[in-house]
């Protein structure tokens, strides 16, 4: 049960000893400073009547066999001067430790003028609703609201005292909190429920009511106190909240929220499906999970500093996920704030835009190739369908022309398997969730005969004995590597290294294919690392690009560097693990 007392008159005490007391308690009981209280029993300023019932409520309180209680109560102050009040006790953390915490309601009509006035603070500068009843009295009426419940309900004074509180119970009210009031009370206990009531001029408000019997000396009720808090906003976050979770569930876009230091609350089924990340691996942790080391430290810094700022962040970025497989993601975090313009959480939506950002690249890849490749050998090929027409063409140029048409055609046909191959990275028939086993050394075995003037080797860990995912479209793109590597060089024995690594700790694995050919022109390296091409600036091939859409659907990474002492050395950095992994 959620209590709030008032807080402007209260002590804390460690058993009955008190360890503080507030200026305003102090005064109440006529103490001249803290000090003079903090160290004595809660008993020395009660009257000695009442040091029985309140040391047993307190016992309870502190064995947790009642989660508060209330006890209408005299004080015998320290000037000797009676002053009457209704205490409200229940366990707080005070310096990390469970304490007693005892808030006071002077009562009205008390003899002293420091009572008469503490009371009036306390009860009608209280930032909530406070109502005394008297069950004693036909209906149990109100026989005293603070200005805090006058304000919450509407109505003056003088239009509630005397009633029953069901005066602001309506049609929207329903019946099931009402009656574990009713159930509480007839039982003598204390409750706290929500419910809708209305005000005065008929609008409906969520009230969270606390209902406290209050007993005299010898166990009577002789009250009952009451808290009620509008908590109208607090309902409406919460159903907006459950809203939104609702369509969260459903969505395909992956849903997260922090608090505002960016510890995650909430991830939807999206975000485990897309990121793997179970809701209990991922709550309590932050969005760092992700992070892929694609974006540097000044990226995250501009992030944090715009949403801080309240405003919303929109990038795109790469991420990686729980097994190690990288995705391009479109991201957009919105701050949310109170009514009091307090950033409260984080809610961060990232859309999975891989397939999107390959197909944008191989559109513009093919648009080239279509344009400048296919055009160039169509030409080639009407050049000299011409001279093959002149009758007079001697026999060697004549064998020349269909040499250079029939080549013309072979890098045509070569061309339309390339874009064959193309389509089968994306074939949905094809899964790229099934571990397979990739056999580097048989792969190898096959390429030395397939290029026998070539020296092909390779070196690596667990004897080559590793796992992709989907291995026959990684077989497609060290083909092309490798290939390239023998085709596109001028030695006449041309070398290639493959070399395996894996990173037992992250598992992940890197097959590097290294050669002594010219290397990878600047021009094409820079177009594969910015992810498009430019009418000014393109590759001359598509095999770079088999390679970098292969590894990509792979969720890993293409990395080109240089061979030394010549040659260039492309790697494959995939999420990997070894045929005895679990």
């Amino acid at each position: 049960m959620s209590i709030e007392p008032v807080p402007e008159l209260f002590c804390v005490h460690s058993g009955l000893e008190i360890v503080y007391a507030n200026p305003a308690f102090c005064t109440f009981v006529q103490a001249e400073s803290q000090e003079q209280l903090i160290g004595t029993s809660l008993v020395d300023i009660v009257a000695s009547d009442y040091h029985s019932p309140l040391r047993e409520r307190v016992g309870r309180i502190e064995n947790g066999d009642e989660p508060t209680f209330g006890l209408n109560i005299e004080f015998q102050t320290i000037t000797g001067e009676p002053q009457y009040a209704i205490l409200v006790s229940s366990v707080v953390e005070w310096d990390g430790t469970d304490r007693v915490q005892t808030s006071v309601f002077p009562i009205a009509g008390a003899d002293s003028a420091a009572g008469r006035l503490l009371y009036n603070q306390a009860m009608d500068e209280a930032p909530i609703g406070i109502t005394v009843s008297d069950p004693s009295q036909p209906d149990n009426p109100l026989i005293h609201v603070n200005d805090g419940f006058c304000k919450q309900t509407g109505y003056d004074r003088e239009e509630i005292l005397g009633r029953n509180c069901r005066f602001l119970q309506g049609e929207a009210t329903r019946e099931e909190p009402v009656a574990r009031m009713r159930a509480a009370i007839q039982a003598e206990e204390p409750t706290t429920v929500e419910l809708q009531n209305y005000r005065k001029d008929g609008t409906i408000f969520w009230n969270r009511v606390t209902i406290i019997p209050i007993e005299n000396d010898a166990g009577t009720v002789t009250n009952y106190l009451g808290y009620q808090q509008d908590i109208t906003d607090k309902k409406r976050y919460e159903q907006d909240l459950s809203l939104f979770k609702t369509q969260a569930e459903e969505s395909e876009k992956a849903i997260v929220i922090t608090d505002s230091d960016g510890q995650i609350q909430y991830v939807n089924p999206a975000f485990e499906r897309v990121n793997g990340y179970t809701p209990a691996e991922a709550i309590g942790r932050t969005p760092r999970i992700l992070k892929s080391g694609q974006q540097d430290a000044e990226f995250y810094a501009a992030l944090w500093e715009t949403i801080t700022a309240g405003e919303v962040w929109e990038a795109e970025l790469v991420n990686k996920t729980k097994y190690g497989e990288l995705y391009e993601a479109k991201h957009t975090i919105t701050p949310v704030t109170d009514a009091k313009g307090t950033i409260t959480h984080f809610v961060g939506i990232a859309e999975d835009i891989t397939e999107d950002v390959l197909t944008r690249q191989t559109l513009g890849v093919l648009n080239r190739v279509m344009r400048h490749n296919l055009r160039n050998a169509l030409n080639v090929i009407d050049g000299h369908a011409e001279l093959l027409e002149d009758e007079e063409l001697d026999p060697k140029a004549r064998q020349a022309s269909v040499t250079a048409i029939r080549d013309q055609a072979a890098s045509m046909q070569k061309i339309g398997e390339k874009t064959a191959e193309i389509r089968s990275i994306w074939n949905p028939a094809k899964t790229h969730e099934m571990w397979e086993q990739f056999d580097i050394a048989s792969l190898v075995e096959t390429y030395q005969r397939q290029y026998p003037d070539a020296d092909i080797s390779w070196t690596g860990a667990d004897d080559g004995d590793i796992q992709v995912r989907n291995a026959e479209l990684f077989e497609n793109a060290m083909d092309e590597a490798v290939t390239n590597a023998i085709e596109h060089t001028e030695q006449s024995a041309p070398e290639v290294t493959i070399t395996i690594h894996r990173d037992t700790d992250t598992d992940q694995v890197q097959i590097t294919v290294a050669d002594n050919g010219p290397g990878i022109p600047e021009l094409e390296r820079q177009a594969i690392k910015s992810g498009e091409e430019t009418p000014l600036g393109h590759s001359l091939g598509i095999g770079l690009w088999v390679m970098e859409w292969s590894t990509t659907t792979l969720g890993g990474e293409l990395i080109i560097a240089d061979n030394e002492p010549r040659g260039s050395a492309v790697t494959f950095q995939l999420p990997g693990r070894g045929v005895n992994s679990e």
